[in-house]
């Protein structure tokens, strides 16, 4: 069986509290994530992360069923399961414009029509926009098969759904979370979104050029911008020291106060895992 990169394990030993808990997933290209959640007490009990693309010989759905299949707490009965896809092709259409029909052609005029997966979309909470998506459709089959009563959203969509950061009028802030190849990037003025986009990269030059290049498209200030950075880095990676090197304000990103975490979180920075953590009190 696939071992997890992750595991942080529920300390709870009472199967009633596991049950009465929200189960959140998190799938893409090459990543296989979920979190446990207990929303009456505002408490994470556990979370998990599995590489998709690393077994010589399986596919991607050959290696996600493995998963789902013999990982001993996805077998239990949660109160809720939430199923987030985190798949790149996806596109935001104003609410004015926006129609179903639409979804196939807004698409595939952009990522193109290689690809015969089934399309998305859903209202993103707190704008005047809809989120159009492409998700393997075999990848969804399965999922609903094993949560029957799950619910889909896009990662986009509920990254875009934190208050906790939402910037103040006049405010210039970028999101930015990171992969080990990749990082996705959300860039605010105020209250208005100005771009959602993943970005792969080799060196941290590469990703010193991404952003430079966002901030001269979009007028943004290197001094002044709040940079907000979550996802797997640390402190002491040459990636970081970078982003030091062109931007004045960065900071981590971080969870509400009120929100608890069991012991074996404390072993791992907050920042790794707070983008899938905070979707969960959102949904």
């Amino acid at each position: 069986m696939l071992k997890a990169n992750f595991d942080i394990v529920p300390e709870t030993r009472d199967s009633e509290e596991l049950r009465n808990s929200q189960l959140l997933i998190e799938v893409g290209e090459k990543m296989f994530s979920y979190v446990i959640y207990h929303k009456e007490q505002r408490r994470f009990l556990g979370l998990r992360q599995y590489n998709l693309d690393f077994t010589p010989g399986k596919t991607m759905l050959e290696n996600l069923l493995e998963i789902i299949t013999n990982d001993e707490l996805l077998q239990v009965p949660f109160k809720e399961a939430f199923v987030i896809y985190n798949y790149t092709d996806s596109n935001f259409l104003p609410e004015k414009v926006f129609h179903i029909e639409l979804n196939q052609p807004a698409t595939e005029i952009i990522y193109g029509n290689a690809k015969k997966g089934l399309l998305l979309s859903e209202k993103v909470i707190g704008f005047k926009m809809y989120n159009i998506y492409r998700v393997p459709r075999e990848i969804h089959a399965l999922l609903q098969r094993k949560f029957a009563s799950g619910n889909y959203w896009h990662y986009y969509t509920l990254l875009l759904n934190d208050s906790q950061t939402q910037p103040a009028a006049n405010e210039q802030v970028i999101k930015m979370v990171m992969r080990a190849d990749q990082f996705l990037v959300a860039v605010f003025n105020g209250e208005k979104i100005q771009l959602v986009q993943s970005y792969t990269y080799q060196t941290p030059d590469d990703v010193s050029y991404y952003l430079l290049a966002i901030c001269t498209r979009f007028n943004i200030s290197q001094d002044k911008v709040n940079l907000i950075v979550s996802g797997l880095l640390d402190e002491q990676s040459r990636l970081y020291q970078e982003l030091l090197k062109y931007f004045l304000n960065v900071q981590w990103d971080r969870l509400p106060d009120t929100v608890k975490l069991d012991a074996a979180f404390r072993e791992f920075p907050v920042h790794y895992f707070s983008p899938l953590l905070k979707m969960a009190l959102c949904v």
